[in-house]
């Protein structure tokens, strides 16, 4: 079953080299998160792309008073876990990096 969030997670990464070269040529791969007090390992990268922000969503939020500086987040899919279990995750990072901006996790599978 997938369950949708929009949970911020804290993300340690790693950082992984792309086949082009360039300013993008290093990018920041997840190796851990916690979330829900939970700390969970990545154990593989089952897949990564670049998807379109819900940028409709954003326009109702009146703290922020603008429009995130990306149209783009970076999302990973990986399996991770504890000692609780194994599951199959999708975390999201606005920056191109995948370091400077914060990260929530999208989708969680069990």
């Amino acid at each position: 079953m997938v369950r949708r969030y929009e949970d911020p997670v804290d993300v340690r990464v790693e950082a992984e080299t792309a086949g082009t070269p360039g300013p993008l040529a290093v990018r920041q791969r997840p190796r851990a998160f916690v979330w829900r007090g939970r700390i969970l390992v990545v154990r593989e990268v089952l897949d990564d792309w670049s998807e379109r922000r819900s940028w409709w969503r954003d326009l109702g939020e009146p703290d922020l008073g603008k429009r995130p500086e990306r149209p783009e987040r970076h999302v990973w899919r990986v399996e991770a876990g504890s000692a609780a279990g194994t599951g199959v995750y999708d975390l999201a990072s606005d920056a191109a990096d995948g370091c400077s901006d914060p990260w929530v996790l999208l989708r969680a599978q069990d």
